[in-house]
């Protein structure tokens, strides 16, 4: 499990995490249907050795407001590139957490298995355009076989698309998390950053603040900083907002090279359509003159082609 994997298990191990969640990022009927209170992580005996093998994932529980019980299994996907067979995962996943229910006795009076709402939080750089249900899958079935098929569907939460589309509530702790993932600039960096430290002034928090700042130390600075910056030595997510915004000379050059290669990225998808892993490979590693030769030449190019041309 890489860093990225490890601070997410453990951010998302937080009640308050899996709280904003529910109150600002999932639909918001769902807000309605459960009393948040009883929020509970299922400990590690829950799961079965085939399930552990995804250490990245988390398994919560809530009591929904009519008494029974909702399991909410969120599965984490860091990779560059998205999954296509990722519903045939969940469906997986839900069926051997369903055996462990039941093996280990589990299951309400009634003997009925539970609801589950299975999500999958996706914080690439693409855009995910995979399928969202098992059927998407499959060929397409005759009448008489069509009751006798999977249906399997997750909830996808794209952190790139819902950063970009705005539509992501202030004053939400996952809010903060999927915009930092995705800042443009040394200053909104900085101010999502003093937005989770006043979130987590409270002492349910505290842990974690820690995990936050152990977060931005070990995989938003390296990721987002020049060569030449001297990263903090300090886990403390206080220590770090305060650095960040007494040197923002020391951070900014990169973070606007990276804004630059995004905003040409989404220019191009949207003028040519989706980019392939090659081409969106080839603007991450371009330097700033060269982000600008493109973006010039994309005023008039009428291919993909044409913009790249000439220009190396």
């Amino acid at each position: 499990m890489n860093l990225q994997d490890q601070y997410y298990r453990r951010l998302f191990s937080s009640p308050l995490m899996v709280r904003a969640l529910f109150a600002g990022i999932l639909p918001p009927g769902l807000l309605d249907l459960v009393d948040l209170g009883t929020l509970e992580p299922l400990p590690t005996d829950y799961v079965s050795d085939r399930r552990r093998q995804r250490q990245g994932d988390r398994l919560w529980r809530v009591r929904r407001r009519d008494g029974q019980m909702l399991y909410l299994i969120i599965m984490l996907e860091h990779q560059s590139g998205t999954d296509r067979m990722i519903s045939v995962r969940v469906m997986g996943y839900c069926a051997l957490m369903y055996e462990d229910l039941a093996m280990r006795r589990l299951l309400g009076p009634s003997g009925r298995l539970p609801i589950i709402l299975p999500i999958v939080l996706y914080s690439g750089a693409r855009r995910w355009r995979e399928p969202r249900q098992v059927s998407e899958l499959m060929d397409p079935a005759p009448p008489e076989l069509t009751p006798y098929q999977p249906q399997m569907r997750y909830l996808l939460l794209d952190e790139g698309a819902l950063a970009d589309a705005d539509v992501l509530p202030a004053d939400n702790l996952v809010s903060a998390l999927f915009h930092l993932e995705h800042s443009r600039s040394i200053e909104e960096t900085a101010q999502l950053l003093h937005t989770v430290l006043r979130l987590t002034d409270c002492a349910q928090g505290q842990e974690l603040r820690r995990v936050f700042g152990a977060w931005a130390r070990h995989v938003l600075l390296p990721r987002a900083a020049p060569a030449t910056a001297t990263l903090p030595d300090t886990e403390d997510l206080q220590e770090i907002t305060l650095m960040m915004a007494a040197h923002p000379h020391d951070w900014g050059h990169k973070w606007r090279q990276e804004g630059e290669a995004l905003l040409l990225a989404r220019q191009l998808t949207r003028k040519f359509g989706p980019l392939s892993e090659e081409v969106q490979q080839r603007i991450r590693q371009a330097g700033t003159l060269q982000l600008e030769a493109w973006s010039i030449n994309l005023l008039d190019a009428e291919t993909l082609e044409a913009v790249f041309s000439g220009t190396d």
